[in-house]
């Protein structure tokens, strides 16, 4: 005779519907982990005896309140962060755009509507990167943002910096970039952006954004928000060409585990009297870049292989990176800044420049701010500052028409100064040293 389900039914706890026996088995072998709470959770049917074991030694894990870090949303996928909540965060950052411009209703029931005064919701720009969980959990973000009546324009799937560019041209109200950056591959997120391509890390803004996902969001209006799509790359692309310029030959080897990446550095170098080596590496978490690293192993035997003038190893967020010398070893991140902004400094003389506080001393005439993304694009921007410059985290920021983080930029502003002389990078990250000690 054949078997049939027990009818004994199931409920997660934090969810509203019940679920099948099969259901819990299933998200108990998968470690979801809203079971370390569940009364259910010692009901493992015909789990194997290992994955029971397993699941012992991580029921006392912590599980986390919020999953907010401090440049935007982090979790894993499914099992913390899927569609549904995804598009709880959307509505968050909806609800908040309504809130600062909210819509204006009639003086009277019978009073005739001016079609003049009739206001268009927030523009907010969306994409993704390439994880395959992305495209799910952008779909779950469009639908919210259309729900909440904001004007959706899809970017689809490019890197942050493309879609930072997006959002300042598109002159959006905000800007949802769906990404898992700085985690390893199973965790996929939320960055947000606000008018004028500025991020939204940690602080009052992102907290709101939280704290409305968690509660009800009524629709602002009835009628959906428009969607249409945008090539955000080609003007994208055009307006970084214009800073590959008046270069030398030189040989460059740069490592990603971005293929768009790969593809636009490809491009870019077509048309150039440079030479790139391109390597793509592995997608991983990885905090700053170490001495015996894989990928700075691997990164370093093609610049010493090829011999090359320098190596550049960006992370998957594609506005993070590491620079290798000609002998393929790693300059600090404090000396590319000193290096960059003393190049920016000779191209805008007496312009301001912003370093994170955490070295402003060491460089004399700087304006301090926080670490934080925000805090960097804000301060630059009310300073009108050329250059910011990082401490550690391998991230600079060139005055660009909104203050821009990219690491192809960046590479064609070490390019640049590269070719203003014949000097190996180690002699002229030399001679800033001895400039410094003087």
């Amino acid at each position: 005779m054949p078997t049939t389900e027990p009818t004994t039914k199931y409920q997660c706890p934090g969810e509203r519907g019940l679920i099948s026996q099969s259901v819990h088995l299933a998200r108990l072998s998968a470690f979801y982990p809203a079971c370390r709470e569940c009364v259910h959770r010692h009901d493992t049917g015909q789990i194997p005896p290992r994955t029971v074991v397993h699941l012992k030694e991580t029921e006392n894990r912590i599980h986390r309140d919020s999953l907010l870090t401090d440049e935007g949303v982090r979790g894993i996928y499914l099992n913390e962060l899927n569609r549904e909540r995804a598009a709880a965060y959307a509505a968050g950052l909806a609800g908040l755009l309504w809130r600062s411009s909210p819509l204006k209703a009639r003086e009277g029931l019978h009073a005739p509507m001016d079609i003049s005064s009739v206001r268009l919701g927030p523009m907010v720009v969306v994409g993704f990167d390439e994880r395959p969980s992305s495209p799910d959990i952008a779909v779950g973000v469009v639908r919210a943002l259309r729900t909440m009546s904001c004007r959706v324009i899809d970017v689809g799937q490019v890197t942050r910096p493309c879609f930072s560019f997006a959002v300042n041209h598109m002159q959006a109200t905000a800007g949802v970039f769906v990404t898992g950056a700085g985690c390893s591959p199973v965790w996929t997120g939320l960055d947000f952006e606000s008018a004028g391509a500025v991020p939204i890390s940690t602080g009052t803004t992102l907290n709101e954004i939280e704290q409305l996902a968690d509660g009800p969001n009524p629709r602002p209006s009835r009628q959906a928000g428009q969607l249409r799509a945008f090539h955000a790359a080609l003007p994208y692309e055009a307006a970084l060409g214009k800073h590959f310029h008046a270069l030398r030959p030189l040989k460059v080897v740069c490592g990603c585990c971005s293929d768009l990446v790969g593809d636009l550095l490809t491009r870019t170098f077509e048309k150039l009297p440079c030479e790139l080596f391109f390597t793509k590496t592995s997608l991983r978490q990885r905090g700053s870049l170490a001495a015996g690293d894989a990928d700075h192993k691997l990164l370093a035997d093609e610049v010493r292989l090829h011999r090359a003038h320098l190596g550049l190893l960006i992370e998957d967020d594609a506005r993070t990176c590491h620079v290798l010398d000609e002998r393929g070893e790693i300059i600090a991140p404090l000396d590319i800044t000193r290096l960059l902004l003393r190049y920016m400094q000779t191209q805008h003389p007496g312009e301001p420049v912003v370093v994170e506080e955490s070295v402003a001393a060491q460089v004399p005439g700087a304006i301090s701010c926080d670490a934080t993304s925000e805090s960097m694009s804000r301060t630059m921007t009310d300073n009108s500052a050329v250059y910011g410059g990082s401490a550690v985290s391998g991230r600079y920021w060139f005055r660009e028409s909104a203050p821009t983080c990219d690491a192809v930029l960046t590479l064609a502003r070490l390019l640049q100064l590269l070719s203003r002389s014949d000097a190996e990078f180690s002699r002229v990250v030399e001679s800033l040293e001895r400039s410094a000690a003087g």
